[in-house]
């Protein structure tokens, strides 16, 4: 038998006080652990259709690969800096 009671733990007080716990011992027998077990690790519900459609397209979305993303070069800016740097000579 298995015991799931903890005793309640509060700060010890500057007073000379003892704090008794009234609770009952709740016990748990090994039945009930297993079938609580079994209870929590029984296999999942089916999945309907839509949600089988929807989880082949997001695995198909994440294995393809992700585009390059190129940084943005624009000539005209190099051109009107140099200009810019040439007359300040």
């Amino acid at each position: 038998m298995l015991s799931v009671h903890a005793p309640v733990q509060q700060p010890p007080s500057t007073e000379a006080s003892r704090v008794v716990d009234t609770r009952p011992t709740v016990l748990i027998t090994e039945q009930e652990v297993k079938l609580l077990t079994a209870a929590a690790v029984a296999a999942p519900a089916r999945q309907g259709l839509f949600s089988r459609w929807i989880a082949a397209h997001r695995a198909a979305r994440d294995a393809r690969p992700s585009r390059r993303s190129y940084t943005a070069h624009y000539e005209f800016l190099e051109h009107a800096a140099m200009a810019r740097a040439m007359e300040r000579l």
